[in-house]
């Protein structure tokens, strides 16, 4: 990991996962994400170490192994506190929910058991609520970005905003064609309230750091609009279950899926789209010959 200087007492560590980093009082550390896994645990403690300095938090932004993967073992050798949002809490707590949530509620198939959907229970010593927190002596500024997750949440501090899997990259959008999300309808409100925010920096977590985002908010906007207005005039033309619905997007997009970990992440996606759909009245759902059908 390669420890990078944004302003003032804010770094980040620079990987596949971007980690926060937030120096506060007598050396200590404030972690926002923890990456994947143990392995990343180890890495931030021997970065934190060479500099002199003591991880006393970690600041999730939401339950995903990828950025929740370090805490249990940050939480076993260096005894840090984790704070999450609600929602994520309570998958960091039983990770199981993670991975039944993926796989429709069911005792989910063995292949999803990675260290991405089912990393270690970690756990949660501050529920995290929209508002100012204070850490290390250190004054951060939790602010509601759910969409993402259910409760997905960004930090502010002295300026820089760790934004979490609020926005995608555009080497993000180009790979994964249609991000995960929980809530297409958080998602749009998310992307809104991005706009009225005016920071020094911005960091993705699966990105770079950025001195202004409003272009890459509208490019997420248009993804989601987009995939929005496709699914619509497909439903137009014929009913579809969700799996059809979900064949056609990957068409449209050109998207080739080879994984069973990248098929769980998209099925849910199609269900959040339908469903904001749905709920503002532009398809609806019948159910004919034992199949659940949307149309138009």
């Amino acid at each position: 990991m390669e420890l990078r200087h944004v302003k003032d007492n804010v770094y980040y560590l620079r990987g596949v996962i971007n980690i926060g980093l937030v120096v506060g009082k007598d050396g200590q550390a404030i972690l926002i994400d923890s990456g994947l896994g143990d392995r990343s645990g180890r890495r931030i403690l021997r970065a934190l170490e060479a500099k002199g300095l003591r991880p006393v938090a970690v600041l999730n932004t939401h339950c995903h192994g990828d950025h929740s993967g370090g805490n249990a073992y940050l939480v076993e050798q260096a005894g840090v506190k984790v704070y999450a949002p609600l929602y994520d809490a309570v998958v960091l707590r039983q990770p199981v929910w993670g991975t039944l949530c993926l796989f429709a509620g069911a005792d989910p198939i063995n292949e999803l058991a990675i260290p991405r959907f089912s990393m270690r229970p970690s756990p949660v010593d501050v529920l995290v609520t929209e508002g100012e927190l204070t850490v290390a002596g250190v004054t951060v500024e939790a602010v509601a970005l759910p969409g993402h997750t259910g409760t997905h949440t960004g930090y502010i501090t002295s300026g820089v905003f760790f934004l979490g899997d609020a926005l995608c990259s555009e080497q993000e959008l180009e790979n994964a064609g249609i991000p995960y999300g929980y809530s297409v309808t958080m998602r749009l409100d998310t992307l809104q309230k991005l706009q009225n925010y005016n920071c020094d920096y911005y960091l993705l977590a699966h990105g770079d750091l950025r001195d202004d985002i409003g272009a890459l908010i509208e490019l997420n906007r248009r993804r989601v609009e987009e995939t929005l207005a496709f699914i619509v005039d497909y439903l137009s033309r014929q009913p579809a279950e969700a799996s059809e619905v979900m064949v056609a997007v990957c068409e449209h997009f050109g998207l080739q899926l080879r994984k069973i970990q990248g098929f769980f992440l998209l099925h849910p996606t199609i269900y959040s789209h339908l469903s904001h759909l749905h709920n503002r009245g532009q398809i609806a759902f019948k159910i004919e010959g034992n199949r659940l059908l949307w149309y138009v």
